[in-house]
């Protein structure tokens, strides 16, 4: 009798395990409900760059940078844009590198994310780094072109972004379009919210009949930079960082007073875009914005979202919501202007530069 109580025991006990295991199946595959079994991402652990940037074995048609320390609800959110992207046929590759706090300690959240997509458009690799590189590090050490000429096209992505499908298609015409250009620095995917940095915070936008503007601040949410001129900032970067008394300050915008706001705080490690934005002033270089938003005069024409979440320059308290991700293609979308429209620091086009 005592076998038997305890066979019942056992049986049900068994049942019960087997119904959970069948609950946290379901569960896990309706929180990556798009991630392909295929793939599995290479893992590359306790990777130190010692302030060199990292140049990959191969090169790809597009190269997706994603930069993520402790966020990964919004990591994933991020990959599942990235799932949809369209590649027409170009070839890919998925780098995704976490750093460590100040305190030396991975986020295994995070880490736990990024092994559990699959990406079944490229391989995806997952770098954590062996030591806290900070923002400066994620931003300017994951990527280095083979050489100026170099017709990669590489798209850096913070985690808190989400990107319209058509990204690539897009910035492949741009690249192309453009890469001639003594001026062009590059392309963004801001588009959301775009405004003037002279401190009037003046929406930007070009011409109604064009889709593209140039401007001469850098728009952080999605750049892809111009290879060669990605390789002249690195190396100017490398030197000039070195002196504790250079400041990166563009007189007259605001850039500049944020980043000596964060000196006074001991924060200027958060700002690496201060260093872009006074390299890109002395060369005289401009980034590529979309102008569909006022090209088709609506609120879904947007290739990237940031999604404000709580992190280095958000508190996460007031997301925001400017537009949708752009979900159809026309080819007049990418019939770029020549003669593109350049936009001052305040917003207003420049006759001749």
């Amino acid at each position: 009798m005592a076998i038997r109580a305890f066979n019942r025991i056992t049986f049900s006990t068994l049942a019960v395990l087997l119904f959970l295991s069948v609950i946290v199946l379901f569960t896990t595959v309706s929180y990556c409900p798009k991630f392909s079994l295929q793939n599995p991402p290479i893992i590359i652990q306790n990777i130190s760059l010692l302030g060199e940037p990292y140049v990959y074995a191969n090169e790809v048609d597009f190269r997706i940078v994603i930069i993520t320390l402790n966020r990964p609800q919004s990591l994933l959110v991020l990959l599942e844009s990235i799932e949809e992207i369209e590649l027409d046929g170009d070839s890919a590759s998925l780098e995704i590198w976490i750093d460590r706090d100040r305190q030396g300690q991975v986020d295994s959240n995070t880490v736990d994310a990024a092994i559990s997509f699959h990406w079944r458009k490229g391989p995806t690799r997952v770098y954590v780094h062996s030591t806290h590189v900070g923002i400066y590090g994620q931003w300017i050490l994951t990527w280095r072109p083979k050489s100026p000429a170099s017709r990669e096209i590489a798209l850096i992505l913070e985690d808190d972004m989400s990107v319209s499908k058509y990204c690539y298609r897009w910035l492949k015409r741009v690249h192309g379009f453009y890469e001639t250009s003594a001026m062009f620095a590059g392309a963004t995917l801001q588009s959301d919210t775009v405004l003037s940095h002279d401190g009037s915070s003046t929406p930007l936008k070009g011409q109604k009949n064009h889709t593209v503007f140039m401007y001469k601040c850098i728009g952080t949410w999605g750049f892809s930079p111009k290879p060669a001129v990605w390789i002249g900032f690195q190396n100017w970067f490398r030197i000039n960082y070195q002196n504790k008394e250079f400041c990166p300050c563009v007189p007259g915008i605001s850039p500049t007073k944020w980043y000596k706001n964060f000196k006074k705080q001991k924060r200027e490690d958060s700002m690496w875009s201060a260093w872009f934005i006074y390299y890109a002033y002395e060369e005289k270089l401009f980034t590529l914005y979309s102008n569909l938003k006022s090209y088709n005069n609506d609120l879904i024409s947007c290739l990237s979202i940031n999604r404000r979440e709580k992190g280095l320059h958000y508190d996460g308290q007031n997301k925001e919501t400017h537009c949708q991700l752009l979900n159809s293609w026309k080819e007049n979308y990418v019939d770029f202007p020549k003669h593109v429209t350049k936009l001052d620091w305040n917003g207003k086009y420049i006759d001749s530069y």
